[in-house]
């Protein structure tokens, strides 16, 4: 052995060692930043290019059509070059669209811009946390692992929005011209993660030549009943999130999100496993009441009902993927879990800034189709996946 060469590194047993972390924290920043665009993104591009609200929703409708095309060829990305270099070029590829945009696009350029930055969101996430995240942790801890990686993505939910809207309105105290300005804030803290992704230690994979087209790591089809419940849940909770984009509502998102996982652990850890989701859907139901009933005055309350029942139907849901995938399909459920919500959330919040329908027709709307996304997990998609577990 050659002394001078140096060690590869060793796969890590523990959850709490700082390569670990690292993986959390590229995904922490990597995903704030990109939500931190949804509720920034219609008054800058209005103000910058003067674009109407119909044109802003399809350059969102164009970035959730991003997340759906690079699937098929991702497996044969990762597993043909290094994966540290394929995400590390990923997010090189997002930093460089933060700041485009102020560049005086067209609109067709704009339109483009989103749909390649969808592009590369999907791709990381499926590098980070389908392969990179698999390559450092043991069998045993993987899907504990993907289960922390999923929760930090959800609490970049309402992290990123809400600082962005802080530093919105902070900016806009100083200047009124601030569109120039505000996009070198995702691309700041990209390049941050880029710094704790250079430092990430993986180890070595010898390349392998697999099909160019290839839905590994990306769907799995054997998912569908539960694709169709957590797309209504995450498409519902989108379209609130439009129509009440505020700091404050961001704030109490993330209290919902915190009262879940406490909840989760002190209070239906060992309880039916059905009681969580059905707690979920009564709170998401009872969040779209209120703003019905009771306007924009409950906005806040509404909102952490709404963090709550998301945070725990999509937590439970992304352990219902990973039991009723194989042991080799592990990364497919992840990343069928992952394109679900990703597309629902985004296709609500698009539609949402689209669409010119009172805020009562909406919320009565995402209320019925609440309704019954429940009913239907209650009637069928509960006792398919009870007939359906693998592991």
């Amino acid at each position: 052995m050659n002394p001078s060469r140096k060690p590869l590194p060793q796969v890590h047993s523990s959850l709490r060692s700082l390569n670990f972390w690292r993986v959390m924290l590229i995904n922490f920043l990597v995903s704030s930043l990109i939500y931190m665009s949804l509720p920034l993104w219609p008054a800058v591009v209005e103000q910058e290019l003067s674009l109407t609200s119909s044109q802003v929703g399809l350059s969102l409708l164009l970035f959730c059509l991003g997340l759906t095309v690079p699937g098929c060829v991702c497996s044969y990305l990762l597993d043909a070059y290094r994966r540290k270099s394929v995400c590390f070029w990923l997010v090189v590829a997002l930093a460089a669209s933060c700041v485009l945009v102020p560049m005086g696009l067209p609109f067709h350029g704009v339109l483009l811009i989103r749909f390649l930055q969808g592009v590369a969101f999907c791709m990381f996430h499926i590098a980070l946390g389908n392969t990179i995240m698999v390559d450092i942790t043991i069998s045993e801890r993987r899907d504990f692992a993907s289960y922390i990686y999923f929760w930090v993505c959800r609490f970049a939910l309402a992290v990123g929005p809400l600082l962005g809207v802080f530093l919105f309105s902070s900016l806009l105290f100083f200047s009124s011209d601030v569109a120039g300005y505000v996009h070198w804030l995702p691309f700041l803290g990209v390049v941050l993660a880029l710094y704790f992704l250079i430092r990430l230690k993986v180890p070595f994979r010898t390349p392998i030549r697999n099909d160019v087209f290839s839905l590994d790591r990306f769907w799995l089809p054997r998912c569908l009943p539960l694709v169709g419940v957590l797309f209504a849940v995450a498409f519902c909770v989108g379209v609130q999130v439009a129509l009440n984009a505020e700091r404050l509502y961001f704030l109490y998102l993330l209290v919902g999100f915190i009262l879940s996982l406490v909840l989760h652990f002190a209070v239906f850890y060992r309880a039916d496993i059905r009681a969580e989701v059905v707690t979920g859907f009564l709170c998401l139901i009872a969040s779209f009441l209120l703003l019905i009933f009771e306007g924009s005055e409950f906005f806040m309350m509404s909102a952490a009902l709404s963090g709550y029942g998301l945070a725990s139907i999509s937590g439970k849901f992304l352990k219902f993927f990973t039991i009723v995938s194989n042991h080799t399909e592990r990364g497919s459920a992840q990343g069928t879990y992952k394109l679900t919500f990703e597309c629902a959330f985004c296709l609500g919040f698009a539609l949402a800034c689209m669409v010119q329908f009172p805020l009562t027709a909406l919320y009565v709307s995402c209320l019925v189709i609440s309704f019954l996304a429940m009913a239907s997990y209650l009637l069928y998609v509960h006792r398919w996946f009870l007939l359906h577990i693998k592991r």
